[in-house]
């Protein structure tokens, strides 16, 4: 009888043992169950997105610029009436569905409990100063330009604005309910600040469009700091579609205002510096007679019956190959590399990472040793090629009195809401020549534009200096050699001095292709009267 009796006692614990359990069990799976029809309760959608500023040197954006409306909606009746006339063609489709949407709108106004308004910032508008912003790949990332040099940058200041409605058991939107919207540092304000002037970059491009500058760049520089203000590259591209530029002719993707080219006479600045600067007066002659013998080489000047006697402003103004090709085997391969280099030939122009204009090539002393080598030297021809950045800083050494600054392109750093975190400071300058050699080169430069070669790069009301140029490329792309055209020059104008290089990459005439896209790059800027 004990023995029964303690069996049923063991039992009983047994089984409320088991009945604690199943009890347990049956509070953790409702739990659940509840957490899971709690999160099944209401939808979350990614309706935009956002990433980093790149600002221009006024803080004026340079992406995120043009704002399309939009609506979230939770389709009904009353949406309908609320957005009626409102629409753009086709966005009423969508609410026809009865599903949740969003819908672009012509403007904003008032939000309602089912109709929530914002606004989308397109990434790029046109291809405005594309090569140096460069696009990004499907999954937001850059991957060129200062898209890619700052992609981290850019993206932790990324947000979104997500749409969040009410769904029933089944999933299904519940349309009395209200639509709300989320921003998560949507549109903040934290990027990358350039050097460029949004409105000198458009003048650059209106005036290559209108002469006709379909394949090269054009580039202003602040000529006593190297700010780079524009850098253009023709033919630009669609960062908001760069694959359908993919198969394109003319290497759209190619910075050409960083690629190295035979420069041809624009180099004779520098050779007329390093004359100057190692005690050859300006007053040298030389009697033109439309050609040089140099070895068993035949070199002839563009004037086939000869300029007759110049002097070295003269051999500029008129772009004399003998003049300069006697001058440098005067000087001697030594002085002239050396001036070179003084100017920055040679050497990389890193203007953020992974984003810099070549070195080019500066041939090696021991090659133009040879008379041939140094005879084509003297004039920027031969192995000798340097980028359209490099030209325009050499022209700015000598607008400024003869100070070489590094061109640069960054400038400020910005938090998410838009403060100043750091500042990037650009190298001092070097002396390239003297100040009495950069006043001695300016007025030959200004002579050159007032009277010789450059008289269709003259603006209106203003004075310029500077030199054209017409380089041998050494390609036949249809049997004939493709020839590059040059302007390198500059001017003042409201109390800033601007350096201009204009190149085209299959020209016939600098006097047609470049100088008068210099010549409205000038006036542009005066109509505008920029000050720094």
């Amino acid at each position: 009888m004990c023995f029964m009796k303690r069996a049923l006692i063991l039992l009983s614990v047994f089984l409320f043992a088991i009945v604690g359990l199943v009890s347990r069990l049956t509070f953790l799976m409702t739990s659940d169950l509840g957490a899971v029809g709690a999160a099944r309760s209401s939808r979350r959608i990614t309706v935009a997105r956002s990433r980093g500023y790149i600002y221009d040197r006024n803080y004026v954006p340079l992406v995120n610029a043009r704002v399309l409306r939009h609506a979230a909606v939770l389709p009904c009746d009353t949406a309908r009436a609320l957005l009626a006339g409102n629409l753009l063609p086709g966005e009423e489709e969508k609410l026809n569905r009865a599903k949740p949407c969003t819908v672009r709108t012509f403007y904003k106004q008032p939000d309602a409990g089912c109709v929530k308004y914002y606004d989308e910032y397109v990434r790029y508008s046109g291809s405005s100063a594309c090569h140096i912003l460069g696009y990004l790949n499907g999954a937001g990332e850059g991957v060129a330009g200062v898209e890619k040099s700052f992609d981290a940058l850019l993206s932790a200041a990324s947000g979104s604005v997500d749409a969040v409605y009410r769904t029933d058991a089944r999933g299904g939107a519940i349309p009395t309910e209200d639509i709300d919207l989320v921003k998560t540092n949507y549109n903040a304000k934290g990027g990358v600040r350039l050097t460029l002037d949004g409105r000198i970059q458009k003048i650059c491009e209106e005036a290559a469009a209108q002469g006709g500058l379909d394949r090269g760049a054009a580039i202003v520089l602040n000529a006593d700091t190297g700010a780079i203000l524009a850098s253009a590259s023709f033919p630009a591209f669609d960062p908001a579609n760069p694959g359908e530029s993919l198969d394109a002719t003319g290497s759209p993707f190619l910075n050409r205002a960083l690629t190295p080219y035979a420069v041809g006479s624009v180099f004779k600045l520098v050779t007329a510096a390093a004359a100057l600067e190692n005690g050859i007066a300006a007053d040298r002659t030389y009697a033109c007679t439309g050609e040089v013998t140099v070895g068993d080489t035949v070199f002839r000047c563009h004037k086939h019956e000869g300029h007759g006697d110049l002097d070295m402003a003269s051999a500029l103004a008129y772009s004399c190959n003998p003049y300069f090709i006697t001058l440098a085997l005067e000087l001697g391969p030594e002085k002239l590399l050396r001036q070179a280099e003084k100017f920055g030939f040679g050497r990389e122009i890193v203007l953020a990472e992974g984003m810099s204009a070549a070195a080019g090539t500066l041939p090696e002393e021991r090659l133009l040793s040879a008379p041939g080598e140094l005879a084509n030297f003297a004039f920027g021809q031969g192995t000798f090629s340097a980028t359209p950045l490099q030209m325009t800083a050499v022209y700015a050494a000598v607008a400024n009195g003869g100070i070489l600054n590094p061109p640069y392109l960054l400038m400020e750093q910005l938090d998410v809401s838009g403060r100043s975190v750091a500042e990037w400071r650009n190298p001092p300058g070097v002396r390239a020549v003297s100040p009495a050699t950069a006043a001695t080169l300016n007025a030959m430069l200004e002579k050159t534009v007032s009277e010789g070669s450059g008289k269709n790069a003259q603006p209106e009301g203003m004075s310029a200096a500077g030199k054209t140029a017409t380089a041998q490329s050494g390609e036949f792309p249809e049997g004939k050699e493709l020839l590059r055209t040059w302007f390198c020059g500059y001017f003042a104008c409201g109390g800033t001095t601007y350096a201009v290089t204009v190149v085209r990459d299959d020209g016939t005439s600098p006097a047609i292709d470049c100088a008068p896209v210099f010549r409205a790059i000038a006036e542009g800027i005066n109509g505008c009267c920029f000050n720094e």
